[in-house]
């Protein structure tokens, strides 16, 4: 697969953002959560994966403390599963993320307490790529309980 990864600019961010999330309901059902990703990830460091001319997999980093990264947003079109985009368009925000000196990268997602199975495999995807889970927390109500999950990042000098 000839799959280019490179980082995007805010209106690119946005528009990326609103196909993957169309593209990916069962993922991406609160409409006014949709919103509030499509305008954040214009203000981060978002990176694209392209493939054939069109944005198969995002990923959206911010940094809220010096010595740590965040994964504000992140998506593979459903047909593109499992062939490792996912893992590509993290390695690549990982390593920018540890040349920006962060020491961890983290991420919350809905816990697999919550036995949905689209986000049991979401979970599943972040272990397999060395997060560990650190708690849970009912970030957004009562009705959905959320994994907040933790890695350490390799150090990489600046370039």
């Amino acid at each position: 697969m000839n799959l280019s990864i490179h980082l995007l600019n805010a209106s690119e961010s946005e528009k990326a953002c609103r196909e993957l999330t169309d593209s990916l309901p069962e993922y991406f059902g609160i409409q006014e959560a949709n919103e509030r990703y499509a305008k954040g990830v214009r203000k981060l460091s978002t990176f694209g994966a392209k493939f054939n001319g069109i944005y198969v997999g995002l990923i959206s980093c911010e940094i809220p403390f010096p010595n740590n990264a965040n994964i504000y947003w992140m998506a593979v079109r459903k047909e593109y599963h499992g062939q490792g985009i996912g893992q590509a368009i993290l390695k690549y925000a990982e390593a920018y993320c540890s040349k920006k000196q962060c020491a961890s990268i983290t991420v919350e997602t809905l816990s697999p307490t919550e036995k949905d199975p689209n986000y049991i495999k979401t979970y599943a995807f972040y272990k397999q790529n060395g997060f560990e889970p650190l708690f849970e927390l009912n970030t957004y109500g009562p009705d959905f309980k959320m994994v907040y999950l933790y890695k350490k990042l390799e150090k990489m000098g600046d370039e």
